[in-house]
């Protein structure tokens, strides 16, 4: 399935963003109940505190990867403010079965919203305002992901505060808005997410571990997943 259409479609939907590159995490992942599943390359990731290798580093992972997702989306960041893949790279995803990227919109390359195949989720952070909502809204993104939390807030607890924000990013927006696992969320929060008009949260390293082992990702994915199921 096209990763813009489940998340259309779904009722909400859990994304796992794995916090080290490595399969048996993505096994555990979808054995957890993930419904998409995104990797990192070219990027330190703040959450996890990795560093996540080039393109070339990473190509024939990714290769097995969507192999290993079949039907289950497969996304990647493909870059941040140091280094971004190529347009000529991009191409390859698309040829290889990549479903969709994730990026702050201030490292994205404008090639990659030529994409004709590739869902668009493009990410803002806590220093959006009024004009950035009206141009979102505008635009050709496909799906908003919410990134909206300063770097003090990571790992605290999600609050009504929190939620009062996603619902005015939804309104606002007018595209279907993913939350990340900035704050620890937990599963019974998913609740109040969906309350809150948002289409999917995406786990990661906050709520998982920073070097979580297949069991523990596969445990709190599951829980995620039933939480999701349960709504």
């Amino acid at each position: 399935m096209e990763f813009k259409q489940m998340i259309e479609t779904n009722k909400f939907s859990l994304v796992v963003s794995l916090p080290s590159n490595k399969l048996e995490l993505a096994q555990a992942a979808l054995d957890g109940g993930a419904q998409a599943v995104k990797v990192h390359c070219n990027v330190w990731h703040r959450a996890s505190g990795h560093t996540f290798g080039t393109y070339a580093e990473n190509r024939e992972f990714l290769r097995r990867l969507i192999e290993l997702c079949g039907d289950v989306p497969v996304g990647l960041v493909p870059g941040g403010a140091d280094a971004f893949i190529t347009a000529e790279e991009r191409l390859e995803l698309e040829d290889m079965g990549l479903k969709f990227f994730s990026s702050y919109s201030q490292h994205l390359p404008c090639h990659m919203m030529e994409s004709k195949k590739l869902t668009k989720m493009v990410a803002i952070d806590y220093t959006y305002n009024e004009n950035t909502l009206d141009a979102v809204r505008r635009s050709a993104i496909d799906v908003l992901e919410c990134s909206v939390q300063p770097g003090e807030n990571y790992g605290t607890d999600l609050n009504y505060a929190d939620i009062l924000r996603y619902s005015d990013l939804v309104e606002k927006s007018g595209k279907p808005c993913l939350i990340p696992t900035q704050r620890k969320i937990k599963p019974c929060e998913v609740r109040h997410l969906y309350e809150a008009g948002c289409k999917a949260v995406m786990i990661g390293a906050i709520v998982m571990g920073k070097e979580p082992d297949a069991e523990t990702l596969k445990r709190v994915t599951a829980q995620f997943r039933e939480a999701v199921e349960s709504l």
